[in-house]
């Protein structure tokens, strides 16, 4: 699809948008399909936008079962989420359904995604917490592959605060196999519109451990995961969670400050 301008591959979402749409409704009873994220406007579209759909009273069977049937007809290029809007974090459910209107202002935008992430990325540390207190106590067979699961739930909300500032501010993500890492690189250099870096000092190299084991759960290299490992990354983790939250507030006063610049 890279022969073709990113606007067209956005059209063509589209398109393929509608016949989801339209299978989810005929074929599962879907009561309402949503589009949102990229694909509707609520943030840049990219050469990375997936389709994110949200579907209004569908059990948890015809979701399996939609999802199954979609992902055999969905082109490769195009990576999708199909989300209840019942289930959703209340957070989520605010932006699917547009209750809370998004500023028109850049810099306040972006805000407001960072902070929606920032409670995605602290509903997963919780989580990552209380694993970690029946570590003890849980058979290692059970707990080592679900740690190693949150463990990457909170590093990519990480990487999703990266995607946004990449996206909104210096113009896209890098491209190539290893984006990922180029991806937090990238974000510790100052950017476009003069942004500051978003992970600074020791934190980078803090994060720099968590694409590469990110990429051994995601292909389910589970195999390989071994529990004290798993344990040592969990623990780290902890320990850099509260840098993070420092680097996101100062950087949510960098974007105030933008604002009342404007």
């Amino acid at each position: 699809m890279r022969n073709i301008t990113l606007e067209e591959r956005k059209q063509k979402a589209l398109e393929i948008a509608k016949n989801c749409i339209q299978i989810l409704k005929q074929e599962f009873g879907a009561n309402d399909v949503i589009i949102f994220g990229s694909l509707r406007g609520d943030s840049p579209w990219h050469w990375e936008s997936d389709l994110d759909l949200a579907v209004k009273r569908m059990s948890d069977e015809q979701i399996w079962d939609a999802y199954g049937k979609l992902e055999k007809i969905l082109p490769s290029w195009l990576q999708f989420d199909l989300v209840p809007v019942e289930q959703v974090p209340y957070y989520v459910r605010d932006r699917i359904l547009q209750t809370k209107p998004m500023s028109d202002n850049l810099y306040l935008a972006l805000k407001t995604r960072l902070e929606d992430e920032m409670l995605a990325f602290e509903d997963n540390f919780t989580m990552l917490i209380s694993l970690m207190d029946q570590a003890q106590t849980v058979p290692e067979a059970f707990v080592t592959p679900t740690l190693a699961s949150y463990i990457v739930d909170v590093y990519t909300g990480c990487e999703h605060m990266s995607e946004r500032v990449a996206v909104t501010l210096d113009g896209g993500l890098p491209t190539g196999q290893n984006w990922h890492e180029q991806l937090l690189r990238q974000m510790a250099d100052p950017g476009n519109h003069n942004r500051p870096p978003l992970w600074q000092g020791s934190l980078l190299l803090e994060l720099d451990e968590y694409p590469k084991f990110s990429h051994l759960v995601r292909h389910n290299y589970q195999v390989k995961l071994k529990a004290k490992s798993v344990l040592v990354l969990a623990k780290k983790l902890i320990e850099t969670a509260p840098k993070v939250r420092e680097a996101i507030k100062q950087f949510n006063q960098w974007l105030e400050n933008q604002d009342n610049q404007t």
